[in-house]
């Protein structure tokens, strides 16, 4: 299927094109990459006791939660791409991590 018709096809299906949704999925694998770096962060100071292992924990546990919410939202990009056609969803999932 022509690239072009799989695209309008898409936006038609979630009102955004397919380069606007998977810019959105790279913004939250962003995010919760950012979010494991101040966890890690915390743990850098000399003085890292009870309440550092517990912000650290906290922290850690929002960096896990974004990942997951960046990963469904690519397994839905990916499920759209499989409806309209299944081969252009082979491409996609190749590229997740």
């Amino acid at each position: 299927m022509e690239l072009k018709m799989i695209d309008k096809k898409f936006e038609m299906l979630t009102g955004i094109s397919w380069e606007e949704a998977a810019t959105r999925s790279n913004e939250l694998f962003v995010e919760a990459d950012r979010l494991d770096e101040q966890a890690y962060l915390l743990l850098v100071s000399d003085k890292v006791g009870s309440s550092s292992w517990d912000e650290f924990a906290s922290a850690k546990r929002a960096a896990v939660r974004k990942r997951c919410e960046a990963r469904q939202e690519w397994f839905r990009i990916t499920r759209i791409l499989n409806s309209i056609d299944p081969n252009s969803g082979r491409t996609a999932r190749k590229t997740l991590h």
